[in-house]
């Protein structure tokens, strides 16, 4: 079960840097069209998926774990 786990977070994570590439490719188009709202939409777009794949990254825990075993 854990294995299926890690391979799905790892699904999360690639499509998180997936949709923020893409916005880095919406933020180009947008610059050219010199449409800058939309461009500082999309930078903002791009950044926060870029950092949510960075930080789900392998550092993903699950915090009721350790509290079952600080139970024990």
């Amino acid at each position: 079960m854990g294995r299926i786990k890690n391979r799905f977070l790892r699904l999360i994570e690639l499509s998180l840097y997936g949709h923020g590439i893409l916005h880095f490719v919406e933020l180009g188009f947008a610059i050219y069209e010199e449409a800058y709202i939309t461009a500082s939409i999309a930078g903002f777009g791009a950044i926060t998926m870029i950092l949510g794949a960075l930080f789900l990254g392998h550092s993903h825990h699950n915090h009721s774990l350790k509290k079952a075993s600080l139970d024990n």
